[in-house]
Protein backbone atom coordinates (compact mmCIF):
# COMPACT_ATOMS: atom_id res chain seq x y z
CA UNK A 1 0.00 0.00 0.00
CA UNK A 2 1.30 3.76 -0.83
CA UNK A 3 1.31 6.81 0.92
CA UNK A 4 1.36 10.35 0.58
CA UNK A 5 1.82 12.87 3.63
CA UNK A 6 -1.04 15.82 3.27
CA UNK A 7 -0.69 19.39 4.24
CA UNK A 8 -4.32 20.66 5.43
CA UNK A 9 -3.68 23.39 7.23
CA UNK A 10 -1.46 25.79 9.38
CA UNK A 11 1.07 23.08 11.09
CA UNK A 12 -1.47 20.18 10.64
CA UNK A 13 -0.11 17.09 8.23
CA UNK A 14 -0.74 13.53 8.17
CA UNK A 15 -0.20 9.95 6.21
CA UNK A 16 -3.45 9.01 3.55
CA UNK A 17 -3.41 6.09 1.69
CA UNK A 18 -2.43 7.62 -1.90
CA UNK A 19 -5.80 7.98 -4.04
CA UNK A 20 -6.15 7.38 -7.55
CA UNK A 21 -4.76 9.67 -10.02
CA UNK A 22 -6.55 11.27 -13.46
CA UNK A 23 -3.93 11.50 -16.39
CA UNK A 24 -4.71 14.13 -18.52
CA UNK A 25 -3.12 14.67 -21.66
CA UNK A 26 0.11 16.51 -22.06
CA UNK A 27 0.54 14.78 -18.37
CA UNK A 28 2.72 12.08 -17.41
CA UNK A 29 2.57 9.60 -14.26
CA UNK A 30 5.66 9.04 -11.99
CA UNK A 31 6.95 7.02 -9.52
CA UNK A 32 8.81 9.21 -7.10
CA UNK A 33 12.32 7.86 -5.80
CA UNK A 34 13.67 10.43 -3.78
CA UNK A 35 13.11 13.85 -2.80
CA UNK A 36 14.25 16.72 -0.49
CA UNK A 37 11.97 19.13 1.00
CA UNK A 38 12.73 22.62 0.34
CA UNK A 39 12.39 26.27 2.50
CA UNK A 40 9.12 26.90 0.49
CA UNK A 41 7.68 23.33 2.11
CA UNK A 42 8.09 24.75 5.86
CA UNK A 43 6.55 28.14 4.37
CA UNK A 44 3.12 26.23 3.81
CA UNK A 45 3.19 23.83 6.57
CA UNK A 46 3.46 27.16 8.75
CA UNK A 47 1.42 29.01 7.35
CA UNK A 48 3.33 32.09 5.44
CA UNK A 49 4.24 31.33 1.74
CA UNK A 50 2.92 33.90 -0.47
CA UNK A 51 0.81 32.20 -2.67
CA UNK A 52 0.61 28.44 -2.28
CA UNK A 53 -3.02 26.97 -0.52
CA UNK A 54 -3.97 24.30 1.32
CA UNK A 55 -4.33 21.34 1.06
CA UNK A 56 -1.96 20.25 -0.98
CA UNK A 57 0.72 17.10 -1.13
CA UNK A 58 4.07 18.76 -0.21
CA UNK A 59 7.44 18.17 -2.53
CA UNK A 60 8.98 19.66 -5.85
CA UNK A 61 12.67 18.61 -5.68
CA UNK A 62 12.65 14.61 -6.55
CA UNK A 63 14.02 12.35 -8.77
CA UNK A 64 11.09 9.94 -10.71
CA UNK A 65 10.85 7.34 -12.75
CA UNK A 66 8.62 7.16 -15.81
CA UNK A 67 5.40 4.80 -15.63
CA UNK A 68 3.22 6.40 -17.96
CA UNK A 69 3.89 8.81 -20.57
CA UNK A 70 0.17 9.26 -21.80
CA UNK A 71 1.84 9.42 -25.20
CA UNK A 72 3.95 12.37 -25.13
CA UNK A 73 6.72 11.16 -27.55
CA UNK A 74 9.78 13.00 -26.17
CA UNK A 75 10.12 10.53 -23.16
CA UNK A 76 9.39 7.10 -22.89
CA UNK A 77 8.87 4.67 -19.96
CA UNK A 78 11.22 3.53 -16.79
CA UNK A 79 12.90 7.34 -17.96
CA UNK A 80 14.59 8.44 -14.72
CA UNK A 81 13.91 12.36 -14.72
CA UNK A 82 13.29 15.18 -12.36
CA UNK A 83 11.62 18.82 -12.84
CA UNK A 84 10.44 22.45 -12.45
CA UNK A 85 8.36 23.25 -9.54
CA UNK A 86 5.45 24.13 -12.37
CA UNK A 87 4.87 23.59 -15.80
CA UNK A 88 3.94 26.14 -18.41
CA UNK A 89 0.94 26.39 -20.99
CA UNK A 90 3.16 26.86 -24.39
CA UNK A 91 0.93 29.63 -25.65
CA UNK A 92 0.80 32.98 -24.09
CA UNK A 93 2.77 35.91 -24.09
CA UNK A 94 5.44 34.88 -21.93
CA UNK A 95 5.46 31.82 -23.26
CA UNK A 96 6.35 33.54 -26.90
CA UNK A 97 9.31 35.36 -25.31
CA UNK A 98 10.33 31.98 -23.50
CA UNK A 99 9.81 33.79 -20.05
CA UNK A 100 8.22 30.83 -18.85
CA UNK A 101 8.51 31.01 -15.17
CA UNK A 102 6.13 34.21 -15.57
CA UNK A 103 3.36 31.28 -17.43
CA UNK A 104 0.07 33.02 -17.70
CA UNK A 105 -1.63 29.69 -16.93
CA UNK A 106 1.30 27.99 -14.80
CA UNK A 107 0.46 24.97 -13.20
CA UNK A 108 2.29 25.19 -9.90
CA UNK A 109 2.68 21.91 -7.92
CA UNK A 110 2.09 21.41 -4.25
CA UNK A 111 -0.44 23.52 -3.67
CA UNK A 112 -4.60 23.97 -3.48
CA UNK A 113 -5.27 20.44 -3.90
CA UNK A 114 -2.52 19.60 -6.53
CA UNK A 115 -0.19 16.72 -6.18
CA UNK A 116 3.24 17.08 -5.03
CA UNK A 117 6.41 14.58 -4.20
CA UNK A 118 5.68 13.69 -1.03
CA UNK A 119 3.86 10.59 -2.36
CA UNK A 120 4.39 7.42 -4.11
CA UNK A 121 3.36 8.97 -7.54
CA UNK A 122 2.79 12.50 -9.25
CA UNK A 123 1.52 13.67 -12.53
CA UNK A 124 3.58 16.18 -13.69
CA UNK A 125 2.89 18.28 -16.79
CA UNK A 126 5.21 17.55 -19.81
CA UNK A 127 6.74 20.92 -20.30
CA UNK A 128 8.14 20.38 -16.26
CA UNK A 129 10.36 17.85 -16.73
CA UNK A 130 14.27 17.44 -18.24
CA UNK A 131 16.14 13.81 -18.31
CA UNK A 132 18.55 12.46 -16.83
CA UNK A 133 21.59 11.53 -18.01
CA UNK A 134 21.28 7.74 -19.54
CA UNK A 135 23.63 6.20 -17.13
CA UNK A 136 21.50 7.47 -14.20
CA UNK A 137 19.18 5.26 -11.87
CA UNK A 138 16.92 4.89 -8.85
CA UNK A 139 20.23 5.39 -6.43
CA UNK A 140 21.58 8.80 -8.61
CA UNK A 141 20.69 10.45 -5.34
CA UNK A 142 22.27 13.92 -6.17
CA UNK A 143 19.98 14.89 -9.07
CA UNK A 144 17.09 15.49 -5.83
CA UNK A 145 19.20 19.06 -5.94
CA UNK A 146 18.82 19.95 -9.73
CA UNK A 147 15.66 21.77 -8.89
CA UNK A 148 17.11 24.15 -6.42
CA UNK A 149 20.43 24.26 -7.91
CA UNK A 150 18.57 25.68 -11.02
CA UNK A 151 17.05 28.53 -9.22
CA UNK A 152 20.60 29.08 -8.57
CA UNK A 153 21.82 29.12 -12.16
CA UNK A 154 18.37 31.59 -12.99
CA UNK A 155 19.83 34.14 -10.58
CA UNK A 156 23.32 34.04 -11.58
CA UNK A 157 23.12 33.78 -14.77
CA UNK A 158 21.39 37.94 -14.44
CA UNK A 159 25.17 38.69 -13.38
CA UNK A 160 28.59 38.61 -14.04
CA UNK A 161 30.91 36.54 -12.33
CA UNK A 162 34.87 36.48 -12.07
CA UNK A 163 37.39 35.28 -10.31
CA UNK A 164 37.76 39.01 -8.54
CA UNK A 165 34.50 39.41 -7.76
CA UNK A 166 33.51 40.66 -4.28
CA UNK A 167 30.34 38.45 -3.15
CA UNK A 168 28.42 39.01 0.22
CA UNK A 169 25.63 35.99 0.59
CA UNK A 170 23.00 36.81 3.13
CA UNK A 171 21.82 33.58 4.65
CA UNK A 172 23.52 30.11 4.58
CA UNK A 173 20.30 27.76 3.55
CA UNK A 174 20.31 25.39 0.82
CA UNK A 175 19.84 28.32 -1.92
CA UNK A 176 23.04 30.22 -0.48
CA UNK A 177 25.24 27.42 0.33
CA UNK A 178 24.34 26.67 -3.90
CA UNK A 179 25.18 29.66 -5.00
CA UNK A 180 28.54 29.75 -2.82
CA UNK A 181 29.40 26.48 -4.67
CA UNK A 182 28.37 27.44 -8.43
CA UNK A 183 30.50 31.10 -7.79
CA UNK A 184 33.55 28.66 -6.68
CA UNK A 185 33.27 25.71 -8.78
CA UNK A 186 32.34 27.27 -11.93
CA UNK A 187 33.20 30.78 -11.91
CA UNK A 188 36.23 30.46 -9.62
CA UNK A 189 35.59 33.11 -7.22
CA UNK A 190 37.61 33.06 -4.23
CA UNK A 191 36.29 35.68 -2.02
CA UNK A 192 32.55 34.84 -0.78
CA UNK A 193 31.51 35.82 2.66
CA UNK A 194 28.53 34.36 4.37
CA UNK A 195 26.31 36.81 6.81
CA UNK A 196 24.66 34.02 8.77
CA UNK A 197 22.75 34.03 12.48
CA UNK A 198 22.26 30.51 13.40
CA UNK A 199 25.41 29.05 14.71
CA UNK A 200 25.45 25.77 13.74
CA UNK A 201 24.88 26.52 9.94
CA UNK A 202 27.70 29.05 10.27
CA UNK A 203 30.04 26.14 10.86
CA UNK A 204 28.83 24.10 8.14
CA UNK A 205 29.48 26.38 5.97
CA UNK A 206 32.78 27.37 6.96
CA UNK A 207 33.33 23.49 6.55
CA UNK A 208 32.72 23.88 3.16
CA UNK A 209 35.59 26.59 3.11
CA UNK A 210 33.83 29.88 3.24
CA UNK A 211 34.65 32.85 5.58
CA UNK A 212 30.82 33.04 7.46
CA UNK A 213 30.12 36.14 10.06
CA UNK A 214 26.74 36.44 12.34
CA UNK A 215 26.91 40.43 12.05
CA UNK A 216 27.74 43.28 9.41
CA UNK A 217 29.72 45.36 11.47
CA UNK A 218 32.74 43.33 11.07
CA UNK A 219 32.74 43.69 7.23
CA UNK A 220 34.42 46.55 5.34
CA UNK A 221 31.38 49.09 3.67
CA UNK A 222 31.78 49.96 -0.06
CA UNK A 223 33.35 46.83 -0.89
CA UNK A 224 30.90 43.91 -2.13
CA UNK A 225 30.51 43.53 -5.72
CA UNK A 226 27.43 41.19 -6.04
CA UNK A 227 25.16 40.51 -3.01
CA UNK A 228 22.89 37.60 -3.18
CA UNK A 229 19.89 37.37 -0.41
CA UNK A 230 18.91 33.88 0.31
CA UNK A 231 17.61 34.58 3.49
CA UNK A 232 14.78 36.74 4.42
CA UNK A 233 13.99 37.54 7.79
CA UNK A 234 14.75 40.85 9.51
CA UNK A 235 17.37 42.23 6.64
CA UNK A 236 18.25 45.88 7.83
CA UNK A 237 19.04 47.05 3.85
CA UNK A 238 19.96 50.56 5.15
CA UNK A 239 22.75 48.80 6.73
CA UNK A 240 23.82 46.10 3.92
CA UNK A 241 23.38 49.11 1.30
CA UNK A 242 26.32 50.55 2.86
CA UNK A 243 28.27 47.41 2.06
CA UNK A 244 27.88 47.85 -1.24
CA UNK A 245 31.03 49.34 -3.92
CA UNK A 246 29.86 51.76 -6.64
CA UNK A 247 28.03 50.15 -9.58
CA UNK A 248 27.54 46.62 -7.42
CA UNK A 249 24.30 44.05 -7.96
CA UNK A 250 21.98 43.08 -4.94
CA UNK A 251 20.79 39.93 -6.22
CA UNK A 252 17.18 39.20 -4.59
CA UNK A 253 16.51 35.18 -4.53
CA UNK A 254 14.65 34.92 -1.65
CA UNK A 255 11.43 35.15 0.13
CA UNK A 256 10.44 37.63 2.40
CA UNK A 257 7.79 37.54 5.49
CA UNK A 258 8.24 40.66 6.27
CA UNK A 259 8.29 44.34 4.77
CA UNK A 260 11.44 45.31 3.94
CA UNK A 261 12.66 49.50 2.96
CA UNK A 262 15.28 50.63 0.04
CA UNK A 263 17.06 53.92 0.83
CA UNK A 264 16.66 55.00 -2.35
CA UNK A 265 19.01 57.65 -2.36
CA UNK A 266 21.54 55.49 -1.65
CA UNK A 267 20.84 53.27 -4.63
CA UNK A 268 21.26 56.34 -6.13
CA UNK A 269 24.31 57.48 -5.86
CA UNK A 270 25.84 54.22 -5.71
CA UNK A 271 24.59 53.42 -8.92
CA UNK A 272 23.09 50.14 -7.81
CA UNK A 273 21.35 47.40 -9.38
CA UNK A 274 18.61 45.48 -7.68
CA UNK A 275 17.61 42.51 -9.29
CA UNK A 276 15.03 40.09 -9.00
CA UNK A 277 15.04 36.20 -9.68
CA UNK A 278 12.00 34.01 -9.52
CA UNK A 279 12.18 30.21 -10.43
CA UNK A 280 13.92 28.77 -13.48
CA UNK A 281 12.96 27.66 -16.70
CA UNK A 282 13.73 24.62 -18.56
CA UNK A 283 17.30 25.59 -19.66
CA UNK A 284 18.44 26.53 -16.05
CA UNK A 285 17.34 23.17 -15.00
CA UNK A 286 19.14 21.48 -18.17
CA UNK A 287 22.28 23.21 -17.06
CA UNK A 288 21.43 22.08 -13.36
CA UNK A 289 21.05 18.61 -14.54
CA UNK A 290 24.35 18.67 -16.78
CA UNK A 291 26.25 20.21 -13.42
CA UNK A 292 25.28 17.77 -11.14
CA UNK A 293 26.26 14.63 -13.85
CA UNK A 294 29.77 16.24 -13.38
CA UNK A 295 29.80 16.60 -10.06
CA UNK A 296 29.41 12.93 -9.99
CA UNK A 297 32.87 12.64 -11.64
CA UNK A 298 34.64 15.33 -10.82
CA UNK A 299 36.04 16.94 -7.53
CA UNK A 300 32.88 18.87 -6.28
CA UNK A 301 31.34 19.89 -2.61
CA UNK A 302 27.37 19.55 -3.83
CA UNK A 303 27.30 15.99 -2.52
CA UNK A 304 28.01 17.22 0.74
CA UNK A 305 24.87 19.74 0.59
CA UNK A 306 22.96 16.58 1.35
CA UNK A 307 23.50 16.46 5.16
CA UNK A 308 20.46 14.28 6.18
CA UNK A 309 18.66 10.94 5.30
CA UNK A 310 14.91 10.04 6.17
CA UNK A 311 12.56 7.23 6.00
CA UNK A 312 9.69 8.60 4.66
CA UNK A 313 7.87 7.44 7.04
CA UNK A 314 10.20 10.04 9.62
CA UNK A 315 8.73 13.15 7.18
CA UNK A 316 5.75 14.03 8.51
CA UNK A 317 7.33 14.14 12.55
CA UNK A 318 10.86 15.99 10.78
CA UNK A 319 9.08 18.56 8.78
CA UNK A 320 7.53 19.39 12.32
CA UNK A 321 10.41 19.14 14.50
CA UNK A 322 13.79 18.09 12.38
CA UNK A 323 16.77 20.16 11.87
CA UNK A 324 19.54 20.43 8.97
CA UNK A 325 22.73 22.58 8.40
CA UNK A 326 21.74 21.41 3.98
CA UNK A 327 19.40 19.19 2.40
CA UNK A 328 17.85 16.08 3.72
CA UNK A 329 17.04 13.37 1.40
CA UNK A 330 13.78 11.59 1.54
CA UNK A 331 14.18 7.96 0.91
CA UNK A 332 11.43 5.02 0.10
CA UNK A 333 8.62 7.37 -0.87
CA UNK A 334 5.08 6.44 0.08
CA UNK A 335 6.23 3.73 1.80
CA UNK A 336 5.85 3.45 6.18
CA UNK A 337 7.05 0.56 6.82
Amino acid sequence: MNYSLICMKKGYQFYQKESPLELKPDFLLLEIQQATICGSDYMVLHGNHPYKQYPAILGHEFVGKIINTNSTSRFKEKQFVTALSYGYCGHCKFYQIKRYNHCLKKITYNTAGSGGAFSKHMVVHHSSLVPLPDNSDSDSHLFVLAEPLSIVIHALNKVSIVPTTKILIIGAGAIGQLSALVCQETYSAYEIIFVEKNPARRDFVAGLGFITIDDYSALTENHFDIMIVAGGNQLNFSQILNLMAIGSTILLISYFDTISQFDMNVIVRKELKVSGSFLSTPGDLQQAVGMLNSATTMHSQLEKIITIKIHFNELKDYMLNGNSNGKVLIESIGNLE
